[in-house]
């Protein structure tokens, strides 16, 4: 007889496991199907890797700045090698502890390609064993996998982004295909390594569904830090050459990077999980979902990358809860009003939120804005670099979004989060004491500036 399990989430990433431990919170017998590694892309290719090894990046960038801070100066010498061994220490840490969490729950961990085969079926093969497993609920959350564009031959010294941080050497010259939040990021993070790095974003700018005005702020940092910058340019011609690569640019520019990263966006692994046998149609590729999770088959849920939207690690996460939740009877739903969005560069940038062209369409608006220039923690640090920026209702006060560029940015973006969530005006950080001397402060002086009442700049 097949195993019977009350849900088994199919995909081990960020809203397969976190799904899994809320369900066995909740009573059920759970389990996890995944081909690879639990954790998914999330903790074993991207966020974790990227942030890690951008840890690296960073103290080499104090190590570099000693004589600011009343230090000799330093000299800093990458080594690829042992930054790319301590990210991977970093993730087989993190993916043990997953591995404990579901062996503390009773969760099982099942390795292999996982196809739904029928209502409540599933069939398991790893290698040239199949095990067929029986469920309750069904929970699809595959993920997704890097785009990439046919200009590009296969090279190994040609990577998508899912790759990039198993890297045996520090590039020369990188040349990044893709100005959304992962070529920011890459570009940022090996620039500061050492790498010559040149962008190249076919629209017109980067971070193009971000604030207009914060992703020029970005940009002119990112050229500050000398990287070269290409918008509204294609690549149009690749060839292999005995050092790298003759790249040829919309614009007639030719470029010779030995080293190329592709970050052109994301597709969804859809294919070949049983769709068919279920009869689940895609939506543009993704699979379509109420609030509940729910597909357009009782019991049948899908949750994270899979079904488009946001593609964030911490969306997924909710999602995966949300479907567990629900699934358990608990009438669970996912709320999308508040979604933070980080861009983990040199300085951040982080969002929640409408851009400020985003809220002059539908609302009568008032903006407040506060430079890290003016801030006495970021001079303590020498973090000069970014401000914040808060948009809100002209007659309500309610927050509509708002946006930092600077050191924790992404920290800072929570506090905000929360008052849009809960529909807290701006008002009430004026009234709200803040740490000094702290970053935060900056949030409390953009509330302040909002309403005409910033005490630190005119």
């Amino acid at each position: 007889m097949p195993d019977k399990y009350d849900i088994i989430f199919l995909g081990g990433g960020p809203a397969g496991y976190q799904g899994a431990i809320r369900a066995a919170q909740l009573g059920a017998r759970a389990a996890v199907i995944e081909q690879r590694f639990v954790g998914g892309v999330c903790l074993n290719q991207g966020c974790i890797p990227t942030k890690t090894v951008r840890a690296s990046a960073e103290t080499g960038r104090t190590m570099r700045r000693a004589k600011e801070y009343g230090f000799a100066p330093v000299e800093v010498l990458p080594d690829m090698v042992a930054i790319i061994a301590r990210k991977q220490r970093v993730v087989n840490m993190l993916r043990n502890s997953i591995e404990q969490l579901f062996r503390a729950r009773s969760i099982d961990l099942i390795e292999g390609h996982g196809m739904l085969v029928g209502a409540g079926r599933i069939e398991v093969q790893k290698n040239d064993d199949v095990t067929a497993l029986e469920t309750t609920n069904v929970v699809i959350c595959t993920g997704s996998r890097p785009s990439q564009l046919s200009v590009f031959p296969k090279n190994e010294r040609i990577f998508l982004a899912d790759d990039m941080l198993n890297i045996s050497y520090l590039p020369k010259h990188l040349l990044v295909v893709g100005g959304g939040v992962v070529g920011v990021e890459m570009a940022a993070i090996f620039r500061e390594l050492g790498s010559q790095i040149t962008l190249v974003e076919v629209l017109d700018r980067i971070l193009p569904h971000e604030d207009t005005e914060m992703s020029s702020q970005l940009l002119s940092i990112l050229k500050r830090r000398k990287i070269k910058v290409h918008c509204g340019v294609a690549v149009e011609t690749v060839t292999e050459t005995s050092e790298g690569f003759t790249v040829r640019l919309s614009n007639s520019e030719e470029l010779s990077p030995d080293t190329i990263l592709q970050a052109v966006g994301r597709r969804f692994n859809t294919e070949g999980i049983g769709l068919n046998h279920m009869g689940i149609s895609l939506d543009n590729g993704h699979i379509p979902v109420n609030e509940n999770l729910l597909t357009a088959v009782p019991n049948v849920y899908a949750a994270g990358d899979v079904v488009g939207g946001w593609l964030l690690a911490h969306v997924a996460f909710a999602e995966g809860i949300c479907a567990a939740g629900h699934a358990m009877g608990k009438g669970s739903r996912m709320d999308y009003r508040a979604v933070p969005r980080c861009v983990f560069s040199i300085p951040e940038y982080a969002s929640v939120g409408l851009s400020e062209e985003d809220a002059q369409a539908l609302y009568p608006v008032k903006i407040g804005r506060f430079p890290f220039k003016s801030h006495g923690m970021a001079h303590a640090t020498g973090e000069l670099e970014g401000m914040v920026k808060i948009i809100a209702h002209d007659k309500t006060d309610e927050i509509l979004g708002a946006h930092i560029i600077g050191a924790h940015g992404a920290d800072l973006i929570a506090e905000i989060t929360l008052a849009l969530q809960a529909h807290i005006p701006a008002r009430v950080f004026m009234k709200t004491i803040h740490t000094h001397p702290t970053f935060s402060e900056a949030v409390q002086e953009t509330a302040l500036a909002l309403h005409g009442e910033a005490i630190h700049i005119l």
